[in-house]
């Protein structure tokens, strides 16, 4: 089998699994074509995209040109098992034009992508968009991964020929270093990511403002990450009587010597197609609170690991750090039964492992 995957910049949470797959039984070539390794914003912010191209077992092709891809397509024309897996149909002009010219070819296709950005624009919106755009090529896509499992009926809706399939991202795994503070007096409560008005930090704050005074000086809070929002959500961390603490940006490498200080992650976005930071979060111990608007709620399926709450409803997140606060022995205690969790089911092994299965299933009842 050869995987070729057609990415628009080499994928910080898909090259922890991609990495692993030379290494499985039966997998021959893996190549992943990009017109860029990393986008400039992401440089800033620590992305350091560039040390995947020396991953083994792996070519990359950077910026190729359209006979370039050509070449490589016609190349692997007569195999018996190529898959082309596309980030999106129509979601960037490369791998668009790339999607195409693999039309002129004997392979089977797979799609990657997030769910529509609802965040913007309503279901609807998206539903004419991809009956204008994208439908057309639906005929073509053997198999369709998409993060999370929210929007696997409106997918299935468009084609009985494609198989829809709930996927995730990961993350590089890394071992914790320090033992959780078993014995502390605060719970410790951490946010990781973007000041914006999507991510919703204002959320967690005004959350903390309907504990009662006890429980607020039962918590500490740490918010790694910069944006437009953060001088708001500093006037209204100043109204609480909890310590919360600002620490700007930080390089992702970084970033784990920080989560390790804490006890739980909360994410309040309004809408995050996927959310790796609670992959981070999990695979380091860290009990997770999310909102229902990130994909990653896929992986709270147990309390033991996690809590959902409905987005924006800052009196229903109360009640869940509530918990936590009555709870935080137990949630302490159950970092490393969480770091096992997750390097069975959410590492890059694993997930190359459940990739693959899928990939290798055919499709029964295929339908044009």
């Amino acid at each position: 089998m050869n995987l070729l995957f057609f990415q628009n910049i080499v994928s910080p949470h898909q090259m922890p699994y991609i990495e692993h797959l030379p290494q499985k039984e039966g997998v021959d070539d893996v190549i992943v074509l990009v017109p860029e390794v990393n986008l400039g914003e992401r440089d800033a912010l620590g992305w350091d995209a560039r040390r995947w191209l020396e991953t083994e077992g792996v070519r990359f092709v950077v910026a190729p040109s359209n006979k370039e891809v050509e070449d490589i397509l016609k190349s692997y024309n007569n195999e018996n098992e190529t898959w082309c897996l596309f980030s999106g149909i129509n979601a960037f002009p490369e791998v668009t034009a790339w999607f195409r010219i693999s039309l002129k070819y004997n392979v089977k296709r797979g799609v990657i992508t997030e769910p529509p950005y609802v965040y913007e624009h309503p279901l609807w919106q998206h539903a004419i968009r991809f009956a204008i755009e994208d439908w057309r090529y639906a005929k073509y896509i053997d198999k369709l991964f998409v993060m999370g499992d929210d929007y696997l009926r409106y997918y299935r809706f468009w084609s009985k020929r494609w198989e829809v399939i709930p996927f995730m991202y990961c993350t590089e795994w890394r071992d914790r270093k320090t033992a959780p503070i078993t014995n502390g007096d605060k719970l410790k409560v951490l946010y990781v990511g973007g000041l914006s008005h999507r991510k919703n930090v204002q959320c967690l704050l005004k959350a903390t403002m309907l504990l009662d005074k006890e429980e607020q000086h039962q918590i500490e809070i740490g918010i790694v990450g910069d944006g437009d929002e953060r001088g708001a959500l500093e006037r209204l961390a100043n109204g609480l009587d909890t310590s919360v603490q600002f620490y700007g940006s930080w390089p992702m490498v970084k970033i784990p010597e920080i989560m390790e200080q804490y006890d739980v992650l909360v994410l309040p976005s309004l809408h995050d197609g996927w959310g790796a930071v609670v992959n981070e979060a999990l695979t380091l111990g860290l009990y997770v609170i999310c909102s229902d608007c990130c994909g990653a709620k896929m992986l709270l399926k147990s309390v033991d690991y996690g809590m959902v709450f409905n987005s924006n409803n800052d009196k229903e997140l109360a009640s869940r750090i509530s918990a936590c606060i009555q709870e935080r022995e137990k949630i302490c205690t159950g970092a490393k039964s969480r770091i096992e969790w997750s390097r069975k089911h959410i590492s890059g092994t694993s997930v190359a492992n459940y990739f693959l299965s899928k990939v290798r299933k055919s499709n029964i009842l295929r339908k044009k």
